[in-house]
């Protein structure tokens, strides 16, 4: 019994040691996709990232110009857009080397339109696909895919009150947004500093003590790039 148990013990070691090794040789362990998207006005800014989590280089193969593709959802799972309709990509194996610890951007937009139909609200998600089809030479067997939730406007019913020298401004967003963050300068000076905004419900406030004059109200992502401006006066 003690034979058949350290046989055992053995080989789930080789079995564990040997697909750890195969994982970190074709990359599967060390590459991570992200998407982050920025909410604006007018569009949808899209930072497409793959990190390289490892402790050696990777090379990715792709077998076209196509490194990535995305979609767009409503609240009803209607796919609205879709980055690769109607594009045409270099029928040619293309190659990116990543060192260790190190990652890779790319930057789209979406311009909240498509079919000529523009949308003003709602709530949507962006699901993305790294397409990739060898990692340091080896075929890959699974799928990157990141998704996240969004909202058209980001802010919706904004009001701005006055009382005495204090400004109240408040109105709704559509999806959570932990790590946001709000700032008020009056075009040389910096009045208020990184202050979190508050959310709660659906609702956000932001109260802004000031004195009389124009400012500029600008709300940051987690990220810490601007979504969002408007003037108080």
């Amino acid at each position: 019994m003690k034979k058949l148990l350290c046989f055992i013990v053995i080989f789930s070691l080789v079995f564990l040691t040997s697909y750890q090794v195969k994982a970190e040789r074709d990359g599967l362990s060390m590459i991570s996709w992200e998407v982050h998207l920025t909410p604006k006005q007018e569009q949808l800014d899209i930072d497409f990232i793959v990190k390289n989590n490892g402790n050696q280089d990777v090379t990715l193969e792709f077998p076209t110009s196509q490194y990535y593709d995305y979609s767009i959802y409503d609240v009803n799972n209607k796919e609205v857009f879709r980055f690769s309709k109607g594009r045409y990509f270099l029928q040619a194996f293309q190659y990116i080397r990543i060192p260790k610890g190190e990652k890779k951007v790319w930057k789209g937009s979406w311009k909240y339109t498509s079919n000529n139909t523009k949308f003003k609200e709602g709530l949507f998600v962006l699901k993305a696909i790294f397409m990739p089809s060898k990692i340091n030479g080896e075929s890959l067997g699974k799928r990157f895919v990141a998704s996240e939730e969004f909202s058209i406007p980001l802010f919706k019913d904004l009001n701005i009150q006055r009382n005495n020298h204090v400004w109240s401004i408040n109105g709704t967003v559509k999806n959570t947004l932990n790590g946001y963050f709000y700032t008020v300068e009056n075009g040389h000076n910096l009045l208020v500093e990184k202050t979190p905004l508050s959310i709660s419900n659906g609702e956000f406030t932001a109260t802004i003590p000031v004195k009389d004059g124009t400012y500029i109200l600008t709300i940051f992502n987690k990220e810490g790039q601007p979504v969002f401006v408007t003037n108080i006066e």
